[in-house]
């Protein structure tokens, strides 16, 4: 069975089949379209009387009940081909481990996004900027580059009147870290955001570095209205501009602009797995932590690599668990049909044709669950509203 998935997306005119074997419930994939047949079956007893002088039904008992559900999942992967072949357990063939380095994700809400590899370990997930100007009164000069890197080479802002520093994200902030080569010494420090019409002074703004005289944190409150404009023929962000009133006792230098967010306070992590069934591993962003709902990270990681996975076939008995199809029909409404109890069986040959997508053919067996759930032992259906 393939590892528990939060997601649990469904394209619209789509059918999913999730299966939970005990540890969570499992995304097994997209179901063949006009492939499912749902097929109740009743078992009765007829009891007859001939109290009218007649032979004539007179009550009708149901003894036995079966609902078999057929269907063919598409692209199967090897974890959902144990069942069709009563498979053992998976082994792993070749492990290795890979590096990705600053892949970028966006974390809405507190979803996890997948990051598309296996078994994470060493995971960083930190804040950076799309974009930063410099302005000094004349021309605009990109400092982009220095303020992502860690070893990046300074640079000095805020010198005179008319100076400006412009920070750009394509996606909402609501804090960033200075790390300074030298500390600045102002009168006075304006933080000012894009509102639609005009740049407008924030709110709340704190942290060590809201005067840029020392390394920290600058944070403020996110912006309702805080609205996406073009500076210096870039594309649509959300900017920041940062200016300094007299006097200019100390120009601030910049060595970077960057932090790392922590982990359980931040941001968490599901590394995923491959021995004992792919799971991809993902991220998610924590709503007490810096990060904004939305916001786009940068996550760098260590990844396992294998060069096969195999199984032996005939091994176990047929995989029971329960199940969930979640239906949504590109129009009108969607529902889902649990099944507290049940099994997966193969449903005719596997065959390959090189022309099409390879499809499994099951069958799911819905069991008696009266001792579980005496309300609804064979399962029920949940009609979802159109909102």
């Amino acid at each position: 069975m393939q590892p528990p998935n939060l997601d649990n997306l469904t394209l619209p005119g789509g059918i999913v089949l999730n299966f939970d074997v005990g540890t969570g419930m499992r995304d097994l994939g997209e179901i063949v379209p006009d492939s499912l047949e749902i097929e109740p079956k009743s078992t009765e007893y007829v009891f007859e009387s001939q109290r009218s002088g007649k032979l004539r039904p007179a009550r009708v008992f149901s003894i036995k009940e079966e609902v078999t559900m057929k269907f063919k999942l598409v692209e199967p992967v090897i974890d959902n081909l144990r069942p069709f072949l009563k498979g053992g357990a998976i082994t792993v063939v070749g492990q290795g481990t890979a590096a990705v380095v600053d892949q970028k994700a966006t974390l809405n809400g507190t979803l996890l996004a997948s990051l598309g590899k296996y078994g994470l370990s060493t995971v960083t997930v930190r804040q950076f900027l799309d974009k930063c100007f410099v302005f000094d009164g004349a021309a605009y000069t990109d400092h982009s580059a220095e303020v992502d890197a860690l070893a990046g080479t300074p640079f000095t802002t805020l010198q005179d009147a008319g100076d400006a520093l412009y920070l750009g994200k394509l996606t909402p902030f609501s804090e960033v870290y200075f790390n300074f080569g030298t500390e600045g010494v102002y009168g006075g420090v304006v933080v000012e955001y894009w509102n639609g019409s005009a740049w407008a002074a924030v709110s709340g703004l704190a942290g060590a570095a809201a005067a840029l005289a020392a390394d920290g944190k600058m944070n403020w409150d996110l912006p309702t209205d805080w609205a996406t404009t073009i500076v210096n023929s870039s594309e649509a962000m959300y900017w920041l501009k940062i200016t300094a009133t007299t006097p200019w006792t100390t120009p601030a230098t910049i060595n970077c602009i960057r932090q790392n967010g922590v982990q359980n306070t931040d941001w968490i992590l599901d590394p995923g797995q491959v021995a004992g069934g792919l799971e991809v591993g993902k991220v998610g962003r924590l709503s007490g932590g810096f990060l904004e709902d939305g916001e786009e990270v940068k996550v760098s990681f260590t990844y396992t690599t294998w060069e096969s996975l195999k199984f032996p076939v005939a091994t176990a008995r047929f995989q029971e668990g329960a199940a969930r199809l979640d239906f949504a029909p590109s129009t009108g409404l969607s529902g889902k049909y649990h099944v507290p109890k049940c099994q997966l069986k193969p449903d005719g040959a596997l065959s390959f044709d090189p022309k099409k997508e390879l499809q499994l053919g099951m069958i799911l067996e819905v069991l008696d669950n009266n001792e579980n759930t005496p309300a609804a032992p064979f399962g029920e259906w949940e009609s979802l509203s159109e909102s």
